[in-house]
C-alpha cells in the first residue's frame, strides 16, 4: 500500500508516497500488524507487560494512524462540543416518542402554526441572537414585509437585519433582554407582553391553547434554561404546538447546535419564566405576536431614519393627510422648535429612540418635571408634556389616526378640537410669545386651525391622568372638566380615547414600573 521514499537513515518525519500498484498486496500485511498490537495491549494480567518493539513505531503505523486522523487531531476542535445531552423530563421532538406526541397534537387540534414556523425555522446566527432569531422566525411565518433589502433582489427577514432596539455589538455580546425584545417586536408587529409575574399558570395554558390553534398569532417564550435542567440560563424559543392530552409544550429551540427542539411539561415551562434574570432584575415571560397589514405598525427605527435623511429602507407608499405631512417635516427638526427659547434644554437625541425609552417619557421625565417645576398654569403644564415627548411619537399617533381617514374626517376633527377650551391655552403653551401666532378671536380659531396646536391638545386629553397627580387641585380638576364629553364632540372623544389606549398600553408594557406605575416612586423607574 505504502512506498517509503528516504535516502537517509528512516526516522518518524520522512515522506510517505502511496503505491497503488502494491496496494492491495500490503494493506492485508498492514491491518494484520496493527490487529496484532492492539490485541497484545489487551491480554491477560498474568502476562508480562509487552515489550516496546519496533513494530509500534513502524512508519508503516504511524502512516495508517495517519489516514485515520489520529495522530494529528484538529486543534481548533479542543474545548469545542457537538449538541448538549436533553435532560429526561424533555422528550426529543425527532424520537419515537415525540413524533407521537405530535399526532397526538396535530389529531387534537393544537399544531396549526407548527408548519408555518417550521417552514421558515431560523438557527441563531450567533450563540447569543436567540431573541432575534426567534423573532425573525414569527415574522417571516406571519409572511410580513420587512420593506428593506435582504440579499440580493429579496427581502426577508433574518436575525441579524433586527437592530431596531439594540445594536448588533451590543446583542452580540450580551444577547437581548424581555424588554428589548418587546421593544424590537412592536417595531415590526403587534405584540401582547406578560410577564412571569403578573400570570397564572392558568392564563399562561389558555394562550397557549389558543395560538396553537391558529396560524395567525404565535408565542415567543423567555425563560431560564436552568429551570429546564439545561446549561446556560436565559433564552428565547417559539412555541410550535401543544399536546392537551399530556399537557406537553413543543419547544422550537433556535440553537439547534446546542439543543434539539424537545417537549416539555407545561407546568415546568411556567416555572421557568419565573426566576429573576440578573440582568433586568425582573422575571421573563412570553409574548403574542401577531399582525395586521391593514394597519401595520410604524417602527421607530424608519421614524428615526427617515428623519436622518436615510433612504436605504422601503417604505409604504400610502398616501399622508396634511396633517400628518406637517407634523412629519416638524420631526426632522429640533425636539424643541415649538417651544420658547428657556424650555429649548431637552436633547432627545441624545439617547436613542426606542420603545423602552419612550415610554419613560411618560413614567419617569414627566412625573419628575412635574414635581420639580411645580406648574400653576395650564401653559405650563402642556409645555412641559409636550417638552418631553419625542416629536416622532406625535408623527407615529397622527399616522395611525390619519392614514387612512377621508379629508373630510381630518377637517371635522380639525375644526372640533379647536372648540376645546384646551385648544387656545394649548396654542398659548406653544407661541407664548404670540410673534407667530397673534392673538386670534374665535371666528379666526375655526377658519385657522393649527395642525400642531389641534393635536397637541388631542395628545394631552388623552395622556394618563396619571401623570398629572403632582399638579395642585384646581388645575386637576380643570384638566378633568376639559375631558368630559360635553367639551367633546364624537370624532374628538374618539381620537382622545385612542391615543389614552395607545399611551397607557405603551407604559403598561415597556416602563419598568408597569401598571399602577404612579404608586411606585419616580426613582425606581
Amino acid at each position: 500500500m505504502f512506498k517509503l521514499v528516504h535516502r537517509y537513515p528512516i526516522t518518524h518525519r520522512h515522506l510517505i508516497s502511496l503505491t497503488s500498484s502494491r496496494m492491495n498486496q500490503r494493506l492485508p500485511r498492514l491491518i494484520h500488524q496493527t490487529a496484532i498490537l492492539s490485541s497484545s495491549q489487551h491480554t491477560e494480567h498474568s502476562l508480562p507487560p509487552p515489550t516496546t518493539t519496533a513494530t509500534a513505531t513502524t512508519p508503516n503505523h504511524n502512516a495508517f494512524q495517519d489516514l485515520l486522523g489520529l495522530n494529528n487531531p484538529n486543534p481548533d476542535l479542543k474545548n469545542t462540543f457537538y449538541q448538549r445531552q436533553l435532560p429526561t423530563t424533555l422528550v426529543r421532538f425527532s424520537s419515537q416518542d415525540g413524533k407521537k406526541l405530535f399526532r397526538s397534537a396535530m389529531e387534537a387540534g393544537h399544531a396549526e402554526g407548527f408548519f408555518s414556523l417550521t417552514g421558515n425555522f431560523t438557527t441563531q446566527s450567533e450563540p447569543a441572537y436567540c431573541g432575534p432569531s426567534s423573532l425573525a422566525m414569527v415574522l417571516n411565518a406571519l409572511e410580513v414585509d420587512p420593506k428593506r433589502r435582504w440579499k440580493g433582489n429579496w427581502r426577508w427577514y433574518s436575525d441579524e437585519l433586527l437592530e431596531c432596539c439594540s445594536s448588533k455589538e451590543e446583542m452580540k455580546k450580551n444577547g437581548i433582554t424581555f424588554d428589548k425584545f418587546a421593544c424590537l417586536a412592536k417595531c415590526h408587529s403587534d405584540v401582547v407582553v406578560k410577564r412571569g409575574n403578573d400570570f397564572t399558570l392558568e392564563e399562561f395554558k389558555k394562550d397557549v391553547e389558543d395560538v396553537t390553534t391558529r396560524s395567525d398569532v404565535f408565542m415567543v417564550i423567555s425563560f431560564s434554561r436552568k429551570t429546564l435542567g439545561q446549561t446556560g440560563d436565559g433564552h428565547f424559543s417559539p412555541i410550535g404546538a401543544y399536546n392537551p392530552e399530556t399537557g406537553m409544550v413543543l419547544v422550537l429551540d433556535t440553537a439547534r447546535y446546542k439543543y434539539p427542539s424537545y417537549w416539555c411539561p407545561i407546568e415546568t415551562l411556567y416555572e421557568s419564566m419565573k426566576p429573576i434574570d440578573k440582568e433586568t432584575g425582573r422575571s421573563r415571560g412570553y409574548f403574542l405576536l401577531s399582525y395586521d397589514v391593514n394597519h401595520p405598525p410604524i417602527s421607530l427605527c424608519r421614524v428615526q431614519k427617515k428623519s436622518s435623511n436615510n433612504t436605504n429602507d422601503i417604505e409604504s407608499s400610502s398616501a399622508s393627510s396634511p396633517l400628518t405631512t406637517e407634523l412629519q417635516s416638524s420631526s426632522s427638526k429640533s425636539s424643541s422648535s415649538l417651544l420658547p427659547e428657556p424650555l429649548q434644554s431637552e436633547n432627545h437625541a441624545s439617547s436613542p429612540l426606542n420603545w423602552t425609552t419612550l415610554a419613560k417619557s411618560f413614567c419617569k421625565r414627566i412625573p419628575e418635571n412635574m414635581w420639580i417645576e411645580k406648574p400653576r398654569t395650564l401653559e405650563h403644564v402642556v409645555q412641559l408634556v409636550l417638552r418631553n415627548v419625542p416629536p416622532e411619537y406625535t408623527v407615529i399617533l397622527a399616522n395611525q389616526s390619519f392614514r387612512q381617514s377621508p379629508n373630510e374626517y381630518i377637517d371635522k376633527l380639525l375644526q372640533d378640537t379647536a372648540q376645546s377650551p384646551l385648544y387656545p391655552i394649548v396654542l398659548n403653551a406653544l407661541y407664548p410669545v404670540n410673534n407667530n401666532h397673534p392673538s386670534l378671536n374665535e371666528q379666526q380659531l375655526e377658519i385657522n386651525v393649527d395642525h400642531h396646536a389641534a393635536f397637541a391638545t388631542l395628545f394631552v386629553l388623552g395622556s394618563p391622568r396619571m401623570l398629572y397627580t403632582s399638579l395642585p387641585r384646581d388645575l386637576q380638576e380643570t384638566l378633568s372638566l376639559y375631558r368630559k364629553e360635553e367639551y367633546m364632540s364624537d370624532v374628538v372623544k374618539r381620537e382622545v380615547d385612542r391615543i389614552s389606549v395607545e399611551v397607557t398600553e405603551l407604559t403598561k408594557t415597556f416602563c419598568t414600573c408597569g401598571p399602577g406605575w404612579t404608586d411606585i416612586s419616580v426613582k425606581d423607574c
